[in-house]
């Protein structure tokens, strides 16, 4: 009976630090810092065969007490190259641009990279995005310097707080 009892409390031991552990460690994966600069949860959609673009995703967070700027995002080694985009409505269309001079980010503020507003364009993909792979990009600031950062390929319907509690 105690050999059981034993076998049985490491085996929950086991689960507990695997399970649960492994949670935070996840979340943590999913956070970049440089200098006041936090980038979280960068992330980027499936996409099927043949598609020659995608979008990134992520929250940027400047802590400083100055503003700073996304000037670019280079070191793509899954797309010809990466641009700064915003979409915003213009007589009741919706356009996409680049934004030539990067992505004001104002000092003590966090901004949303998200579907339908600011976001990172991959362009020209050598591969498709596939679900759970990472897919590696250095952010590069006006003031702080390059960050790298990986894209995590997510189905639609990914939000990256929706197994977290918002905490930040």
């Amino acid at each position: 009976m105690n050999n059981i009892f034993k076998i049985f409390l490491v085996i929950n031991l086991f689960f507990f630090n695997n399970v649960f552990a492994s949670g935070k460690d996840d979340h943590d994966k999913h956070k970049y810092k440089i200098g006041k600069i936090e980038i979280e949860h960068p992330y980027t959609y499936v996409t099927p065969a043949g598609s020659k673009v995608a979008a990134g995703y992520m929250k940027i967070e400047n802590d400083a007490l100055s503003r700073n700027r996304l000037v670019s995002v280079t070191n793509v080694n899954f797309a010809d190259h990466a641009e700064i985009h915003e979409m915003r409505m213009e007589n009741q269309v919706m356009k996409m641009r680049p934004l030539e001079k990067g992505l004001l980010i104002p000092a003590k503020t966090e901004i949303y990279l998200k579907p339908s507003g600011h976001h990172i364009m991959f362009v020209d993909l050598k591969e498709p995005i596939q679900k759970g792979k990472k897919y590696k990009a250095t952010l590069n600031f006006e003031k702080g310097g390059a960050v790298d950062v990986y894209f995590m390929g997510v189905t639609r319907g990914f939000h990256p707080d929706q197994n977290h509690s918002k905490h930040h």
